[in-house]
C-alpha cells in the first residue's frame, strides 16, 4: 500500500461547504530503467487519503537504487455538475495509461524529441502530449525519493516535496508525506550462494573425516542436510550455521601435515566462541567456498539492514489491459 493523507479546510471536510473540488491523480514510480504507474483514483473532499493498494515489484535493483515517487494530478471541470462525468471521464483515463505507455510519459517529462513544450511557465512538465481534443492535463504535484536507508520490513512515513500549489487547477491539499512499505529483497537472502557436499569434523586433536553433509549458503545461514534430496524438498537442515557481519571464517589449509583442505566458520554465542569445521573434498572445492563466503560477507555489508532477516515481498496481481 501506498498512502497519502490529506488535509482539507474544516469548512470543506466536517460541513461539506464550498465549491466541489475533484481532481484525477495517480503516482509514477522509476527506478533505473523501469517505470511502473499506479491506476487513476479520483479525489474530493470525501476522502482524507489517497490510497494506491496495489503492490509494485522492481525486480532488478542494486544497493545504491534510487527510487523516484512522483504523484500527478490533473483537475476536473464541473465537479459536481454532473454525477456521472466524473466516473465515465476516470474510466477513459484509466484505460489511457498502461505500463507500456511509461517510456513514452518518461519522454514526455524530459522533455525528449516528440514532447510538448511546458505551458505552465516551465514549474513542472506536462506527463503527456497536448491532445488535438481538449482534455485533462497532468502536472507534478509532489515526488520524493527513496533509498536503501528508508527499506524496512513495515510500514514508515516519508517525507514529500511539493511542486504546485493551491492556485493550481490540478491542486490536492495534500498534508506532505506518504506511507508505504519499502522492502528489498537481496538475491543473496532469497537463493542459494554455494552449495555442495561438505563434512563436518567432530571435536578433538584426533578426530579424521567426519559425517557428510549436503550444505546450502543462502541468507543468514549454512544449511547443512542430510543429503541433496532433503535440501531440495526444503525440509528442516539437520544443523543450521549462523552466518552474519559478526561471523568470522578462515581456511583449514597446513601444507604438509596431511591436513584436509576445509573452511573453519566461527560465531560468538553466549560470550563463547564456537567453531565449526567443514572439510572439502580438495584444495579447489575448498577454495571455491572461502570465495563464496567472501562474497557473501560483501553482499551482506552492502545491503545493511536488508540481510538481518528475509522480508516478504508482495507480488502484485496482474493489470488488466486497457478497453
Amino acid at each position: 500500500d501506498l498512502r497519502i493523507p490529506l488535509m482539507w479546510k474544516d469548512t470543506e471536510y466536517f460541513r461539506n461547504k464550498g465549491e466541489l473540488h475533484r481532481c484525477a491523480v495517480f503516482c509514477l514510480l522509476q527506478l533505473g530503467a523501469e517505470i511502473h504507474d499506479t491506476p487513476m483514483v479520483l479525489v474530493d473532499r470525501t476522502l482524507t487519503d489517497i490510497c494506491f493498494e496495489s503492490p509494485v515489484l522492481f525486480s532488478e535493483a542494486g544497493p545504491d537504487f534510487q527510487l523516484k515517487v512522483e504523484l500527478y494530478s490533473a483537475g476536473l471541470a464541473g465537479g459536481g455538475a454532473q454525477g456521472s462525468t466524473p466516473r465515465r471521464l476516470a474510466t477513459r483515463l484509466s484505460t489511457s495509461l498502461g505500463r507500456s505507455s511509461g517510456r513514452r510519459v518518461r519522454a514526455a517529462m524530459d522533455g525528449g524529441p516528440g514532447s510538448p513544450p511546458p505551458t505552465n511557465g516551465g514549474t513542472a512538465p506536462l506527463l503527456l502530449p497536448t491532445p488535438d481534443v481538449p482534455g485533462p492535463k497532468f502536472h507534478l504535484l509532489a515526488h520524493a525519493v527513496l533509498s536503501l536507508a528508508e527499506v524496512q520490513d513495515g510500514f514508515r512515513t516519508h517525507d514529500l516535496a511539493m511542486a504546485s500549489n493551491e492556485e493550481s487547477s490540478c491542486w490536492v491539499p495534500l498534508y506532505g508525506s506518504m506511507c508505504c512499505r519499502l522492502a528489498a529483497q537481496p538475491r543473496c537472502m532469497a537463493t542459494p550462494v554455494c552449495r555442495g557436499t561438505l563434512r563436518l569434523q567432530q571435536p578433538g586433536p584426533e578426530a579424521q573425516g567426519g559425517t557428510p553433509l549436503f550444505c546450502v549458503l543462502r541468507g543468514t545461514g549454512l544449511l547443512c542436510y542430510g543429503s541433496p534430496g532433503e535440501a531440495e524438498a526444503g525440509g528442516e537442515p539437520a544443523l543450521t550455521i549462523a552466518i552474519n557481519k559478526d561471523t568470522r571464517i578462515r581456511g583449514t589449509e597446513r601444507e604438509g601435515r596431511g591436513q584436509p583442505h576445509g573452511v573453519a566458520v566461527t560465531n560468538r554465542l553466549g560470550g563463547e566462541e564456537v567453531t565449526h569445521t567443514l572439510l572439502a573434498e580438495s584444495r579447489a572445492e575448498a577454495q571455491r567456498w572461502m570465495e563464496a563466503f567472501w562474497q557473501h560477507f560483501y553482499d551482506m555489508s552492502q545491503w545493511k539492514q536488508c540481510c538481518e532477516e528475509l522480508m516478504r515481498i508482495e507480488v502484485p496481481p496482474p493489470r488488466r489491459p486497457p478497453a
